[in-house]
């Protein structure tokens, strides 16, 4: 505290002594209240000295600081070599030291006093002042600093209950008079209001602290659906709230039947603990079979503690069952190496939280459980790929004057597109393009099916292209496969001629590119398993060495473009195919394939399957 100016000491003594004497006060208001009466000493410096110390109460909710000044400004009305503010805990049992002046501070850290020990206790426990003389001759006395010969003990009371003890001592014996009984009772009672309402104050100040801690950490842990990292986010939170040396997060294994230690932390550094517990063992097996906290002072006084081979000495445990819905999640449990070191507030502050813990974890647990089955569901869909991809026929080679060439693109991990190339008796070659409708695993099965009815019908009874579709789409009717449809192109190609016989249901229809002009060859149809009885038209096209036959499914012209929302379209294909027509049939579809990725907007993969497969005469 800054040295008084003498000046002001004066001026407050001058306006005390005037309102003793009936004149005009010239002091602060809250100075009035030290009145003649009130007044411990008749000398007018004390009570001006008093006045400014009591005025300190007001002005500040800093508890630390008001209790530095007070002990500062008495030293110059009360001579003392120890000054010391002890105060009760929450139940009232056990005196602590709240700030003190002349003690070594392994004293002031861990001594406590409780009600009727030592002088402090006992003026706590009989609510009324003690001075000793020579404190040698009290067995009462407790020495907390050497050399202390007299020593005041005055209660603290507010509104009507003892908070804790003003103590004062000196090496002097019987340094203490009925005039410095007078001035510290007299401080005592203003102290005591002014430590309950810093108190009141810091109490207040904590719980909003402590409830933003809550909502902020609350927040955080609705948005992590990862099991470790929300654990570790779940630690970290508790460890703004509450200091402990162990945290272990437990969850419960229905299979087991046992507590199983999921996540666990030793001064903040992650451990492996595989020791599980049933129901009603030790602290935590005990709080989760209760469904209520276990708040354990002492563990070595506590019947249901279980000691755990993790290297640290635990002194105080606080558990909390981690419950949703009535349903058993698991127990959230703190250890630390301190007796006592958990609150009834902890235990509330816990249970609050471990309310949003106990959500979070089952929000993680479902997401896990989601995650699984999509690995598992991705896992089949690769497989389903990979067998897709093998049921699509190699490039083959040139054979007798006919190259064939391929290009894929599937819109997700399973296509509905499909195409095939089949010997077709002794001098032809069958050719099939198709589109299931639909697309994934759906679409994929039901061009699977319908390449399976082809490859059938080609070994079974070879027949013309339209033939052909109109036995498929008798076989694509049958029960269970309702609203289902296919649309195909199927071209039976003569290698004797070069001819090709081309019959289409409902597939987009092909282009013949001759001399670099590309023209669309006229031939329609119904897609296969929507009508019954349907018969299909047929057109046959001779090839001269160049010629094409270009099959795209709808997913190349149909490209869309995000910028200008324009599809690839027809005329560009062609555009494309008069600028490439010169190469082999395999480079011609992966170029034409190529243009459609390069124009369409594919950030998130391709609308639809994309398909195309080249015919080229040689």
């Amino acid at each position: 505290m800054a040295p008084r100016d003498p000046e002001a000491v004066r001026a407050a003594a001058g306006a005390t002594a005037d309102a003793r004497d009936g004149q005009p006060q010239t002091t602060k208001p809250t100075a009035a209240i030290v009145s003649k009466a009130a007044t411990p000493a008749s000398d007018p410096l004390i009570a001006a000295s008093l006045v400014s110390l009591m005025q300190e109460f007001g002005s500040s909710l800093d508890l630390d600081q008001v209790l530095r000044n007070v002990a500062e400004g008495i030293q110059e009305q009360v001579p003392h070599d120890t000054f010391a503010i002890l105060l009760l805990d929450d139940l009232g049992r056990h005196l602590s030291f709240r700030f003190a002046v002349g003690y070594a501070e392994e004293v002031v850290s861990n001594w406590q006093f409780g009600l009727g020990q030592g002088l402090v206790g006992t003026a706590a426990e009989q609510a009324r002042l003690l001075r000793v003389d020579d404190v040698r001759s009290d067995p009462r006395y407790i020495s907390a600093a050497p050399g202390l010969r007299s020593e005041l003990a005055i209660p603290l009371v507010a509104k009507g209950r003892t908070i804790g003890v003003l103590d004062v001592g000196s090496r002097q014996p019987a340094a203490f008079t009925p005039t410095h009984e007078q001035i510290l009772v007299f401080l005592a009672g203003h102290l005591a209001n002014g430590i309950e309402n810093a108190r009141l104050y810091e109490n207040v100040r904590r719980q909003a602290r402590t409830l933003s801690v809550l909502h902020e950490v609350s927040r955080e842990l609705n948005s992590i659906l990862d099991r470790e990292k929300l654990l570790r986010k779940i630690a970290e939170g508790v460890k703004r709230l509450i200091d402990y040396q162990l945290f272990s997060v437990m969850l419960w294994n229905e299979d087991t039947q046992e507590l199983e230690h999921t996540f666990s932390l030793r001064f903040d550094e992650r451990f492996a603990f595989k020791k599980g517990f049933p129901l009603g063992h030790g602290v935590t097996g005990t709080a989760a079979a209760l469904r209520q906290p276990m708040r354990v002072p002492n563990v070595h006084l506590n019947p249901h503690y279980v000691s755990c081979e993790h290297g640290v000495e635990v002194r105080s445990e606080l558990a909390v069952p981690l419950v949703f819905k009535d349903r058993l999640i698991g127990v959230l449990d703190l250890e630390s190496i301190e007796y006592n070191a958990f609150s009834e507030q902890h235990e509330q502050m816990l249970q609050t939280l471990a309310a949003y813990v106990a959500v979070a974890l089952e929000n993680a647990r479902l997401y896990e459980k989601v995650r699984a089955g999509e690995r598992r569901l991705e896992d089949d869909l690769q497989t389903a790929r990979e067998v897709q991809r093998g049921l699509l026929p190699p490039t083959p080679a040139p054979e007798r004057g006919l190259e064939v060439g391929f290009a894929y693109e599937s819109a997700r991990q399973l296509g509905g597109d499909f195409y095939d190339v089949l010997p077709y008796g002794d001098c032809c070659t069958a050719v099939a393009v198709g589109d299931a409708a639909g697309k994934g695993s759906a679409a994929a099965l039901h061009a699977a099916v319908a390449v399976g009815v082809l490859r059938g019908r080609v070994v079974e009874r070879p027949c013309g292209p339209a033939a052909m579709l109109a036995e498929m789409n008798t076989r694509l009717r049958q029960p269970g496969l309702e609203n289902r449809f296919v649309a195909m192109a199927f071209t039976i190609y003569d290698h004797s001629d070069r001819s090709a016989r081309i019959a289409n249901a409902g597939f987009t229809r092909p282009l013949l590119v001759r001399s670099g002009i590309p023209e669309i060859v006229g031939v329609e149809g119904v897609p296969l398993g929507l009508l019954s009885d349907v018969s299909y038209d047929e057109v046959r096209v001779s090839l001269e060495p160049g010629d094409l036959l270009v099959f795209c499914s709808d997913g190349i012209a149909e490209a869309l473009n995000c910028r200008r929302q324009e599809e690839f379209g027809t005329r560009r294909l062609q555009k494309v195919l008069a600028e490439v027509a010169g190469r082999p049939a395999t480079e011609i579809a992966e170029e034409l394939l190529r243009h459609a990725q390069g124009f369409a907007c594919d950030a998130s993969g391709p609308a639809d399957d994309r398909t195309i497969v080249v015919l080229k005469a040689v």
